[in-house]
């Protein structure tokens, strides 16, 4: 893994954190962190990194609509 790749790791994993904390209770801007996901998607070569984007992107997707992120 390349320094690049290292860090977008470690930008991801912080997003990951962060969804998992946010609800729909929260007023906090959900577009902030839509940006910084296509902003890692963006900068992202490895496909284990772009499967976890999209799967961060979900989450915040189901909160914007007034689910919970998590599906299970």
């Amino acid at each position: 893994m390349n320094p690049t790749d290292q860090i977008i790791e470690g930008d991801i994993a912080h997003l990951e954190q962060v969804v998992r904390m946010l609800s729909v209770a929260y007023r906090v801007d959900l577009g902030y962190w839509e940006r910084r996901v296509a902003a890692l998607r963006a900068q992202a070569t490895m496909r284990s990194h772009l499967e976890r984007l999209d799967q961060i992107a979900m989450r915040i997707s189901r909160i914007r609509s007034g689910m919970p992120p998590e599906t299970d």
